[in-house]
């Protein structure tokens, strides 16, 4: 097992189970149970195929910590995603690590574009968008929406829940369900509450 920047990590026993952690960097925030090692290697491997560095919470700019989407029940299951590591005060910071970062294209004059948020009432409020970052005066005018989250260029990469996987996650929420109603009935039947 490595850690998010790809050092041995180190293992430790205690009374509430084994776990892995990050042993050489305090700042790297790992941290996973020993029945999760498993998927935490298949999500750090999917954020690594993103060629990103290992992201910055906004609100206090310290490494986020990585999680992974644990609800079999989801199918985002075993997808991994950052959030601040502040303790004391966490921000609201979450983002996807497996998922490629949108490039900001370039404007008419050839710079880098701004990304704005549309703030005026109406469908598109709250929206991003591209546009020149030149003041309006000297703006080559250009614009382009920001891609939103159905969009394909958004797609996870190397997500490690191929179709094969999801289908096998289908089946057991429906085996689950139909256990729980199963269990339900036989409760009822019984009077039990």
């Amino acid at each position: 097992m490595k850690c998010l920047h790809g050092e041995p990590a180190s293992s430790s026993t205690t009374q509430n189970g084994s776990f892995w952690f990050c042993g050489q960097n305090s700042t790297c925030h790992f941290f996973c149970s020993e029945d999760e090692g498993y998927m935490f290697e298949k999500a750090i491997d999917a954020w690594r195929s993103t060629n990103q560095q290992q992201p910055l919470c906004s609100g206090h700019g310290k490494l986020a910590k990585m999680h992974v989407v644990k609800d079999l029940m989801k199918e985002s299951y075993g997808r991994p995603y950052f959030v601040c590591s502040d303790k004391r005060n966490p921000c609201s910071f979450w983002v996807w690590g497996d998922v490629q970062p949108v490039m900001r294209p370039s404007c008419n004059h050839g710079f880098p574009c701004a990304t704005l948020k549309v703030k005026k009432e109406g469908v598109n409020k709250g929206r991003m968008f591209f546009t020149c970052p030149n003041g309006k005066e000297d703006s080559c005018r250009y614009f382009e929406w920001v891609p939103e989250e159905g969009d394909e260029s958004l797609q996870p990469v190397n997500f490690f829940m191929s179709e094969q996987r999801s289908q096998r996650s289908r089946e057991r929420r429906n085996y689950y369900n139909n256990c729980v109603d199963n269990l339900a009935q036989s409760f009822q039947a019984m009077n039990i509450k």
